[in-house]
């Protein structure tokens, strides 16, 4: 045998061992039990799906309501509204928001800091305050023009509001934003705010991070890390988007990217603002809805990133975006940014968004201005736990998941099926081999559109023998969606 021959068959023998040790981690690796216990888990990536057939992630899209949930009809709005949050708090909705004036564009005081509060979601009042005069008049829903100590003295700009659960009473509420430090150099840099109220607020003297960016900052509380954690954009490939975290909030150290477009985008296409947040309804689900900027056409849509712990983010269905510019000439027809936080409504999932006819570079003084320009804050509707859903077509598709080990009595799924679509599922142990009583061909066919819908076989649904037993649940579905599930008590 001569030496090139020996050579090659050491390379083959060494790929094969390459691949052997591969496989072997994957199966490891498929093989590893989540405990969900009676948690809601969300079907948005692929960690439910050790295996699949004919299943594909598809984002449910917003449907958009076109409500005009807040326009510019005060004096001190007549530029336009910008970055703004929204919140349920003890049975209320409360908004704030950003706003400009002709008179003060653009100057170091042009922004009002505003807010509004609504008794369902849909109608929004902006109360008199009080707080601040404007023209020789308290009349008005506006917080502050200017926050802070001398050297901490600036505007607010790109505002992100949050409740923080472990504060103090004096400082339950918080917020991240743009702020001038005059000891800095640059001067501009990440801004930390608390509140008792959400009413009355006090800048931090010192910048809480070094950084700075022309967008809105995400903050809260993740209660999983015990940390706060910090959004906000930084460089990458173009604008993307970093993250920080801290176990006090006066201090993060500088944001690590950790979202940002690439070769699979449409060339000329980066991130805006994050609109980030851990949803408080599920089992690790982080969201976020950046504003995808295509440099080609001057506008902006919005997308839905997701991720399980806050640091490793996923597109479900990439290029598609979850609200989409309106038709030409409408309010929505030339740049989207999504506004921090959302609702929960019944079986209803609300979050609202700004809308404008204006494009990114079109947002001049002169333009802004014209009524039929003005920025338009808008709220959309999705379902419940339902922004991303494994989908099957008419062809069968079947998943498999990792082992899983919960607590609960029955399954229970949110699904949608249409035409003749139907979903079944079957639980297997760790080898595979179907629980006698509860293999797919025993499931009782679920049929319908259902929020909540419990699994049946043959011989009824309770599964409680099997709790804490890791299995592995072998889902059939046609002409189906399929968003979560859940065990339950």
């Amino acid at each position: 045998m001569c030496h090139a021959t020996r050579f090659a068959l050491m390379v083959l023998a060494l790929f094969l061992c390459a691949q052997v040790f591969v496989a072997a981690q994957e199966t490891a690796g498929a093989g590893k039990t989540i405990d969900v216990g009676d948690h809601k888990q969300w079907l948005m990536d692929d960690l439910f799906l050790a295996t699949s057939t004919n299943i594909t992630l598809r984002v449910m899209s917003a449907a958009k309501t076109n409500e005009r949930t807040l326009v510019s009809d005060r004096p001190w709005e007549d530029a336009t509204l910008n970055w703004f949050s929204v919140m349920e708090d003890g049975g209320k909705y409360r908004m704030w928001y950003e706003c400009y004036d002709v008179e003060g564009w653009p100057t170091t005081n042009d922004t009002s800091f505003c807010y509004a509060d609504s008794a369902d979601g849909i109608h929004w009042k902006k109360p008199a305050l009080g707080l601040f005069d404007y023209h020789d008049s308290k009349d008005n829903n506006i917080l502050f023009r200017q926050i802070g100590a001398e050297g901490a003295h600036s505007r607010v700009h790109g505002a992100g509001v949050f409740k923080d659960p472990n504060a103090p009473p004096e400082a339950r509420y918080k917020a991240v934003s743009q702020g001038m430090f005059t000891a800095s150099n640059p001067p501009y840099r990440v801004a930390g705010m608390c509140s008792p109220d959400g009413l009355h607020w006090t800048r931090q003297s010192s910048p809480i991070c070094d950084l700075f960016a022309d967008s809105q900052y995400s903050a809260f509380w993740d209660g999983s890390i015990g940390q706060y954690v910090l959004y906000g954009r930084v460089s990458g490939h173009g604008r993307a988007l970093g993250r920080s975290t801290s176990a006090v909030f006066d201090r993060f150290a500088p944001l690590e990217p950790v979202l940002q477009t690439d070769d699979q985008d449409p060339p000329g296409t980066d991130l805006y603002n994050p609109a980030a947040f851990k949803y408080p309804d599920a089992d690790r689900v982080y969201l976020m809805f950046p504003s995808l900027y295509r440099h080609d056409s001057d506008t902006l849509d919005i997308h839905l990133a997701v991720s399980r712990d806050g640091i490793h983010w996923t597109w479900p269905e990439r290029g598609k975006p979850f609200i989409a510019l309106g038709p030409a000439g409408g309010f929505d027809s030339g740049s989207l940014y999504m506004g921090q936080g959302m609702f929960r409504a019944g079986y209803e999932l609300w979050t609202y968004y700004s809308g404008a006819a204006l494009k990114h570079n079109e947002a001049e003084l002169d333009a802004l201005a014209k009524p039929e320009n003005k920025r338009v804050f808008s709220r959309v509707v999705s379902r419940l736990d339902g922004l991303v859903c494994a989908q099957a077509g008419a062809e069968e598709g079947t998943f498999t998941t990792p082992p899983l080990a919960f607590e609960g009595k029955t399954l229970l799924l949110n699904l949608k099926t249409d035409g003749d679509g139907e979903v079944r599922v079957g639980l297997c142990d760790g080898d595979g081999k179907p629980v006698a009583g509860h293999a797919v061909e025993d499931c009782i066919p679920i049929t319908g559109d259902h929020i909540e819908e419990t699994v049946a076989w043959k011989d009824g649904a309770d599964l409680g023998d099997l709790m804490k037993v890791p299995v592995k649940m072998m889902v059939k579905m046609r002409n189906a969606s399929l968003f979560a599930f859940r065990f339950a008590r």
